[in-house]
């Protein structure tokens, strides 16, 4: 087959293995379908290459094949990436047709449909920070960069709520491929590579900085998804990026040390590593876990009978947004048993030593509540009394 997916064919691949199932998006590199393998029987995602586009409008005869090897080749250094926290490339097929990728489809959304409205509760930024971080040591170990770690290129499965990086080797892909400038999105750019200067892991690690910062945030280190890409890349190269703790209060200093030194200027004044991220963030949770033990708020505690690994409430608070989900997706958003359970998530969260996060999830389920029934339904002025009894265990620690 050479005609793209876009012309109407539903299969493609050698012997027309692959089924299109549905169009899942599309960039700068091409378009993402959901298909099936109908020799494996499972659900992939292919990653098409627009090679029309990156050759140009008046492509050079050997740019073409210039471009296939060299996906071929990126392709083939992703692949060797092992880590449950990156999405993996299964295959790559070349031939007569459009080329594409074969990699595991993940199904859940991008961590930027949970950051840029709200701060995430901490226990939940430790622990999708500690993961993107060990499946960067992995790439790393092979020699692999990412160049564009986002919260776009981070998905969230559905069914475990653990994150899988993507597109891995891409970006130096379309370094080699694109002549305008180095492959990256601003907001999340380290100053050397706003620099279109290659980059080495700790590039990697400065992006990881900024994500981490929005999730504590709320929003990036610098400016918007508004904000003019010049004065961005100025910004990451010439702009002290204002602590953490100065925007929101109640950051724990070890994890706004952290966060301040991914962000710094020089490369050599990052963590040495991501595995060193990983340690780091390990004694944020233990600081976490220490402080929520010795505190004693009135509201739900937490099971003593659930499963506690050493990360303290780790599995507890997956599981507890775990079953949110489940129960809304059962019963939809207002429903008894879905405010319930986002209540005990919210004492969970409290109780994990986030006294900030399960005032802000409280909060969040009063203004649901409000919406849904009104400012003075019983279920209303639960959630506000909730809120209203973590903002004063709050205080107290203030204090």
């Amino acid at each position: 087959m050479t005609t793209s997916p876009r012309s109407g064919r539903r299969f493609v691949g050698p012997g027309e293995r692959f089924e299109l199932v549905d169009h899942i998006g599309s960039g700068g590199f091409g378009d993402v379908w959901l298909a099936r393998d109908g020799m494996l029987g499972r659900e992939v995602a292919l990653k098409f290459l627009a090679l029309e586009r990156l050759a140009g409008s008046r492509p050079d005869p050997v740019r073409v094949p210039q471009i296939r090897d060299r996906f071929a080749r990126e392709s083939l250094i992703a692949a060797k990436i092992d880590s449950p926290y990156v999405a993996r490339i299964y295959d790559c097929h070349m031939g007569n047709e459009t080329p594409f990728l074969v990699m595991e489809y993940v199904d859940g959304e991008p961590l930027s449909a949970h950051v840029g409205i709200t701060p995430l509760p901490l226990a939940r930024t430790c622990r999708w920070s500690s993961q993107i971080a060990q499946g960067l040591a992995a790439a790393h170990d092979q020699n692999v960069v990412h160049r564009d770690i986002k919260p776009g290129n981070v998905l969230v499965r559905e069914t475990d709520s653990d994150v899988r990086i993507v597109d891995f080797g891409l970006s130096r892909f379309i370094d080699a491929t694109e002549t305008r400038s180095a492959a990256g999105t601003p907001l999340y750019m380290s100053p050397e590579r706003c620099r279109a200067e290659p980059g080495d892991e700790r590039s990697d690690l400065y992006s990881l900085g900024c994500v981490m910062y929005e999730m504590v945030t709320g929003w990036p280190p610098f400016g918007d998804t508004r904000a003019d890409p010049i004065a961005l890349a100025q910004a990451h190269q010439d702009k002290a990026p204002t602590p953490p703790r100065a925007q929101v209060p109640g950051v724990p200093s070890v994890l706004n040390t952290l966060i301040m030194d991914l962000l710094a200027k020089d490369p050599q004044q990052r963590p040495h590593n991501a595995r060193a991220v990983v340690h780091a963030i390990k004694e944020v949770e233990r600081d976490l876990n220490a402080s929520g033990a010795d505190r004693r708020i009135e509201g739900p505690a937490p099971d003593p009978s659930a499963s506690v690994t050493d990360n303290g409430f780790e599995d507890q608070l997956s599981a507890a947004e775990l079953a949110v989900r489940r129960l809304t997706w059962k019963h939809g958003q207002n429903h008894a048993l879905v405010i319930t359970a986002r209540m005990e998530l919210a004492d969970l969260t409290g109780h994990s030593g986030d006294v900030r996060g399960a005032a802000e999830l409280y909060d969040r389920l009063g203004r649901d509540c409000s919406a849904w029934f009104g400012p003075g339904h019983g279920r209303t002025l639960d959630a506000f009394e909730g809120m209203a009894r973590w903002v004063s265990a709050r205080s107290r620690e203030i204090h």
